[in-house]
């Protein structure tokens, strides 16, 4: 039998209505040498079923992991990895839809360069497949993350170059094997939000390198777990979790001398977000990222131990990572206080805070 090369890792809950378009997408791909892996958080809306009744003539190319409870995506990933055999671990979200040739496009980069452990795909908007949602990201100055291309801004080519970035984003994204083993995959404390940031730095720091490839295209309906959650549910995914794992990342990844450059700034200015939301009369979004900060210092001896063993065996420095490489922006505080106040006429994510 042929070894399989690739393992594409969808993460489902509750997504019925878009869990059958995005398996129907994968299996209609060109580049054949796949299989798919379902990891199901304890779904409620018989999201599982539906896919063993509906591709039945496919089951042989699907494979299913259903966890007892919602463990949330980073936990999961980990879980379908478990069982994947590929040599190189694609994760989708399961509000997704692949072009065609999306495998095909991805296994070019990887071929034409060993060093590539990640691989981001274009994500545009499902709803207008002319918008892009993603294309990669660096970091900012004060310890946010910084799209490269806006929200919402029209495709036009003018991303469509191959170029080095700090992380991918799991709604489409590619990570060989031997970098997601390198890196010790995804931190299941993290849950949900800047997960894939944080495994995507831990790449870079064993020296592969993390790249966006922009003719391995996928569609993206956009936040369609949030939208079958409550909202006091998801303001704690954003707020709670967004904070702390923000926090957490850079304590983890982040040079001594990054860190006390960093991190003090990035904690003052989410405690200064919270007030402000408390102050606005949001009580529960404030509250959330109070106790997102309060956790990271409630676990601290934990953090340190994964920071000690990540900055030990780390093999590439922050004057390579940031300087030599270019994924360090400067931004002043303006810029990302535009970013919240716009984030809050939109739906908010902890990219857009």
């Amino acid at each position: 039998m042929r070894e399989i090369k690739y393992s594409i890792v969808i993460v489902n809950f509750n997504g019925k209505e878009y869990l059958e378009r995005t398996v129907r997408s994968v299996l209609n791909s060109n580049y054949q040498n796949f299989k798919i892996i379902i990891v199901d958080n304890n779904s409620t809306d018989g999201s599982v079923q539906h896919i063993e009744q509906t591709f039945v003539k496919n089951l042989a190319k699907i494979k299913f992991v259903q966890l007892e409870k919602n463990f949330g995506p980073a936990k999961a990933r980990n879980e379908g990895v478990k069982i994947a055999t590929g040599q190189v671990y694609g994760f989708l979200d399961n509000d997704t839809e692949v072009t065609a040739d999306w495998l095909i496009n991805a296994d070019k980069v990887f071929e034409q360069d060993e060093k590539v452990g990640a691989l981001q795909c274009k994500l545009l908007f499902l709803k207008d497949k002319k918008s892009i949602d993603y294309v990669g990201e660096y970091l900012g100055s004060l310890g946010f993350l910084i799209s490269i291309a806006e929200y919402g801004e029209p495709d036009n080519g003018q991303y469509d170059q191959v170029k080095e970035i700090l992380a991918a984003k799991s709604a489409g994204m590619f990570i060989t094997r031997q970098a997601f083993e390198a890196a010790e995959g995804f931190d299941e404390d993290y849950f949900i939000f800047v997960e894939e940031t944080d495994l995507g730095w831990r790449c870079w720091l064993k020296n592969y390198k993390v790249v966006f490839c922009p003719e391995s295209v996928v569609y993206h309906h956009y936040s369609a777990t949030k939208d079958i959650t409550d909202k006091k549910f998801n303001n704690k995914l954003v707020r709670f979790h967004g904070c702390k794992n923000y926090i957490l990342t850079l304590y983890k990844n982040l040079s001594f001398k990054y860190l006390v450059r960093i991190l003090p700034k990035h904690i003052f200015l989410w405690n200064g977000l919270a007030f402000y939301l408390l102050f606005k009369g949001n009580w529960t979004s404030g509250i959330n990222i109070l106790k997102g900060i309060m956790w990271f210092f409630l676990h601290l001896p934990a953090n340190y131990k994964k920071r000690r063993r990540i900055q030990k065996n780390r093999k590439l420095s922050d004057q390579q990572l940031f300087i030599e490489q270019g994924l360090y922006k400067k931004k002043s505080i303006f810029y990302f206080i535009k970013r919240f106040t716009d984030s809050q006429k939109k739906a908010v994510t902890p990219e857009n805070q």
